[in-house]
């Protein structure tokens, strides 16, 4: 393992020490805890980020051979793009 400090505000050093004394557990073993679900959290945006781009790919698919895509899309990205 790696040694990193960082900065914590009062709440947040409060809040890791009662967690840890509610678990038994160091604050270290929390903090490492809290920084893997807010990774885990993270990636699962960026998953569901990827999953729309390859959706609007699965689009723009249908529209390949049959001229130009809608007559809008530069007004409605976002609808095209975020939209189900």
């Amino acid at each position: 393992m790696l040694r990193t400090n960082v900065y914590l505000t009062e709440d947040q050093q409060r809040e890791i020490k009662t967690r840890a004394a509610i678990a038994g557990k160091p604050k270290a073993e929390i903090l490492r805890e809290i920084i893997s679900s807010g990774l885990k959290a993270a990636s699962v945006q960026k998953s569901a980020s990827t999953q729309t781009f390859l959706k609007l790919a699965s689009i723009a698919k249908q529209f390949k051979g049959k001229g130009t895509g809608p007559k809008d899309l530069s007004i409605n990205l976002d609808k095209y793009t975020w939209d189900e």
